[in-house]
C-alpha cells in the first residue's frame, strides 16, 4: 500500500507538471484536458491513504471535495479562454465557480469536524480575519475591467468568499493543542494557496489576459489540494 501512495503521489505531480507544460508550449485546451484528470489521481491518492482510525465523516468531506473539484474542472474545459472575445457560453463558467463553491464547502464542513468552530473563544479572531479579507477582495476588484467582467461580478464574489471562508475555519483549528500543526502544516497553507489560486485566476482573466500566467494558477490549485489530503492523512487517530 505505500508503495501504492508513492506512485500515485509522483502520478499527480507528473499530471500538474504535464498541465504547466502544455500552458507553456501554448496547448491551452489539452492543458485543460490534463486538469480534468488532477483530481482523479488525487481521490485515488486519497482513497489508498484510508485507515479504520480516520473518521467517516471526514471521509466523505474530503472524498465530497474532490469530486466536486473534478466537476469544476470538467466545466472549465469549456470556458472561453478569453473575455475579450465575448463569453459566449456563461453556463460553463457559473457551473464551474457553484462547483468550487461546493467542494469548499466541504473543506469547511470538514475543518470544523477537525475542531469544531468555538463561538465564545474563537469565532470573533476567525470572523474578523475573514472581514478583512472580504475587504482586501473588495479592493481587488477595482482593479478589474468592469467591461469584461460584465454580469459575473457576483458569482466571482461568492466564490471568493468561499475561499475566505476555508481560511476561517482553517484558522479555528489553531486554538487546537492537539490538532493546531495540521492547521499550521496544512490547511492554512492549502487554504491561502487556493484563495491565492482563485484570485489570480480571476485577475488575469479579466486583467492581465495573459495565458502563460495560468501556470501558476495551476500550479497553486495542485498544491493546494495536495496538501489538503495530506493534511487528512494526518488525521488518523
Amino acid at each position: 500500500m505505500d508503495r501504492a501512495k508513492t506512485l500515485i503521489f509522483l502520478l499527480y505531480w507528473v499530471v500538474l507538471i504535464t498541465g504547466c507544460i502544455l500552458i507553456f508550449e501554448e496547448y491551452y485546451w489539452a492543458a485543460s484536458i490534463v486538469r480534468v484528470l488532477l483530481m482523479p489521481v488525487l481521490g485515488a491518492y486519497l482513497f489508498v491513504s484510508l485507515k479504520p482510525t480516520h473518521s467517516q465523516m471526514l471521509k466523505i468531506y474530503f472524498f465530497g471535495a474532490v469530486v466536486f473539484l473534478w466537476v469544476s474542472d470538467l466545466f472549465r474545459i469549456f470556458i472561453n479562454d478569453d473575455p475579450r472575445n465575448g463569453i459566449e457560453k456563461d453556463t460553463p463558467l457559473i457551473l464551474s465557480l457553484a462547483a468550487f463553491c461546493i467542494a469548499n464547502l466541504f473543506y469547511i464542513l470538514a475543518y470544523n469536524k477537525v475542531r469544531k468552530l468555538a463561538l465564545l473563544k474563537a469565532a470573533l479572531p476567525s470572523i474578523t480575519f475573514m472581514l478583512g479579507l472580504v475587504l482586501i477582495y473588495f479592493m481587488f476588484f477595482k482593479f478589474i475591467s468592469k467591461d469584461y467582467i460584465k454580469s459575473f461580478k457576483t458569482p466571482l464574489i461568492c466564490f471568493i468568499e468561499s475561499f475566505i471562508f476555508t481560511i476561517a475555519f482553517a484558522t479555528n483549528i489553531l486554538d487546537s493543542n492537539s490538532r493546531k500543526r495540521l492547521s499550521i502544516k496544512y490547511f492554512l497553507p492549502a487554504s491561502f494557496l487556493a484563495l491565492i489560486s482563485a484570485i489570480l485566476f480571476v485577475f488575469n482573466r479579466y486583467k492581465l489576459f495573459t495565458p502563460k500566467f495560468d501556470i501558476v494558477v495551476l500550479l497553486s490549485y495542485g498544491y493546494a489540494q495536495l496538501l489538503n489530503i495530506i493534511g487528512f492523512r494526518k488525521t488518523s487517530k
